[in-house]
């Protein structure tokens, strides 16, 4: 069973931490990604899982087996890296045979000539190549054996470097940004292959990313982390719509979600910009407190729109085919108010028109004044106008 438990793990390169004692269990055939900006040490965490670094503090264990004192080739882990490591003189079929053939063959049996006479070369070569065309042929590769990784585009070099990690039936695969070197397209077509390879093979996968598409599209449950911390570890959807700091909910989501300073009152009512809206919370009056509201829970124009409401300026289009992002200015905002509008409807407006927005007060997040999420509770009779809007 390839599950993997990291327990209280902690790093730290010349003073400086990189991962603050991170904690963090692995299901056997889960689809786990780390996600996180540039720096927050998901790599770093990779790299000590692989055993490619030594923690600090804590352990790592793989099924039932803490693995710490283990070399990496010990672990039974693949890694698939961010440059796909690929040897340029070699052949694709050789690239992708070479774990097995540094495995199954010992060092006489591997030189090129002597290697051919030595008892039991030639049927375990020919047992490598009947597993190295299996998993290129899995991945539709099997016509580039004899091709080098110069002949080769981005996207069949990544496929070239899963075959290699795939050959093995390692326990678990372990990938660092691999779709970082392709274009947007091929990262899409990418994407798509890799999680139908975890499907397929039903194998634990670690995955490591910068961007949140990737962590949203791919993976069973997404951990978010910053600062060498890990800020939660949840289902894609669940992180997008329950984030549990601001910086998570900042962090996850294109464009970005709006976030809108905020008073409490000493009704437990949340006022903004002066004016009362219909949500409330349970914290000390007159503490500040931010709004995040992401785009599509924005309504143009409501005519029904009770309190949770804005009135602005339209400051700038992005029309996107099937959507219309429009940037509204409202008085005493550094931002700009950001939503999703149908096309049709943002086509009547245009640039400096004077708008009312509505957000659905049910899916208006709060967030206090250290950015830690705070449940806030919607009025009824604006709760059943959302229900109704929302079918």
């Amino acid at each position: 069973m390839a599950r993997i438990s990291v327990e209280n793990i902690s790093k730290a390169f010349r003073q400086a931490d990189v991962l603050n004692d991170v904690s963090l269990d692995i299901a056997h055939g889960e689809f786990l990604t780390l996600v996180g900006p540039s720096g927050c040490g998901k790599t770093t965490l990779l790299r000590i899982i692989a055993g490619f670094e030594d923690q600090d503090s804590g352990s790592i264990r793989i099924g039932d087996r803490c693995v710490d004192a283990l070399r990496p080739k010990q672990r039974d882990l693949a890694m698939v890296f961010q440059s796909y490591a690929l040897y340029p003189h070699m052949t694709v079929a050789k690239n992708v045979a070479l774990p097995l053939t540094m495995r199954r063959m010992n060092v006489l049996q591997r030189l090129p000539l002597i290697g051919r006479i030595m008892p039991g070369a030639g049927e375990a070569r020919r047992a490598i190549a009947a597993d190295v065309c299996a998993v290129t042929s899995a991945l539709g590769i099997d016509h580039l054996h004899d091709r080098r990784p110069s002949q080769l585009s981005g996207g069949q070099r990544q496929r070239v470097a899963l075959a290699r990690a795939m050959v093995r039936q390692p326990l678990a695969f372990l990938m660092d940004e691999p779709l970082s070197n392709l274009d947007a397209k091929m990262r899409l077509q990418a994407r798509a292959e890799i999680a139908e390879l975890h499907h397929r093979l039903g194998a634990t996968f670690i995955y490591v990313t910068h961007d949140q598409a990737e962590a949203m599209t791919m993976s069973d449950r997404v951990a978010v982390m910053m600062g060498g911390r890990l800020l939660q570890v949840a289902p894609p959807q669940q992180v997008y719509d329950d984030p549990a700091t601001i910086e998570i909910a900042r962090f996850i989501g294109t464009p970005e979600i709006n976030v809108i300073p905020a008073t409490v009152r000493a009704d437990g009512c949340v006022e903004v910009l002066g004016r009362s809206w219909p949500i409330s919370a349970r914290v000390d009056a007159g503490a500040p407190v931010s709004l995040a509201i992401r785009p599509e829970a924005w309504t143009l124009e409501d005519e029904n729109a009770r309190g949770a409401e804005l009135t602005g300026t339209v400051r700038h289009f992005e029309p996107l085919g099937s959507e219309t992002l429009v940037y509204v200015g409202v008085e005493n905002l550094a931002s700009a108010v950001v939503m999703r509008a149908d096309p049709v409807d943002a086509a009547r407006l245009a640039v400096g028109r004077r708008v009312r927005i509505w957000a659905d007060p049910s899916r208006v997040l709060l967030f206090d004044a250290t950015g830690r999420r705070v449940r806030a509770t919607a009025s009824n009779a604006v709760s059943r106008l959302a229900e109704v809007r929302h079918g």
